[in-house]
């Protein structure tokens, strides 16, 4: 399993391929602790490159690769 909170402090840019085979590209926007947000799993948020925001929890990410800046 994927440990989102390798995100939290840079915020980087990633690709997440998710257990389901989608791939995502985007800017991690947060990480959040399910106790404070009264869920059952932490969970990444990020901005896609669409625009939209989108949320995933670690039982549903395959991978996640940070992006260089370039």
């Amino acid at each position: 399993m994927v440990n989102v909170w390798d995100y939290a402090n840079a915020l980087p840019r990633i690709e997440l391929l998710t257990t389901s085979g989608e791939k995502y590209v985007g800017g991690v926007l947060a990480v959040l602790d399910a106790e404070e947000t009264e869920d059952t799993q932490d969970c990444i948020d990020i901005r896609l490159d669409s625009g939209a925001i989108k949320s995933f929890y670690p039982d549903e990410i395959e991978s996640i690769e940070a992006l260089s800046e370039d």
